[in-house]
């Protein structure tokens, strides 16, 4: 994308903002009305995180992953073959590794997609 022109998630601050701030205050929304902008808003603000954050997430997830199993190429088959490698005890529940990686991949997801779920200060 060229340079000049601003990124997709900062173009979707900005009709997030307007729907938030301009749209949301205004008097003579009916309560139907109010709550679909507000779901809007949310809509918006999760996919404004989701190019913000997503990549980053993703490939530390798949860096994770890597080190957990062998097989697989993309991120779902090497999941795939983790479940199954729990499921048939070549992986124990309790790997500490495993459960840095469920921790890490919960708390990337929440950040995405309600970060109010975190306790981050």
């Amino acid at each position: 994308m060229p340079s000049s022109l601003p990124s997709a998630p900062d173009l979707l601050a900005v009709v997030r903002e307007f729907l938030e701030n301009d749209i949301l205050p205004a008097s003579g929304l009916d309560d139907d009305k109010r709550f679909n902008v507000r779901v809007a808003v949310n809509l918006l603000a999760t996919v404004e995180r989701e190019l913000r954050l997503g990549p980053e997430a993703a490939a530390a997830e798949a860096s994770r992953l890597a080190r957990l199993v062998s097989s697989g190429n993309s991120v779902e088959e090497k999941s795939r073959f983790l479940a199954q490698a729990i499921r048939e005890g070549a992986t124990a529940p309790n790997d500490p590794q495993l459960l840095d990686h469920i921790r890490r991949t919960l708390v990337d997801a929440l950040r995405i997609n309600n970060p109010k779920w975190l306790n981050e200060k």
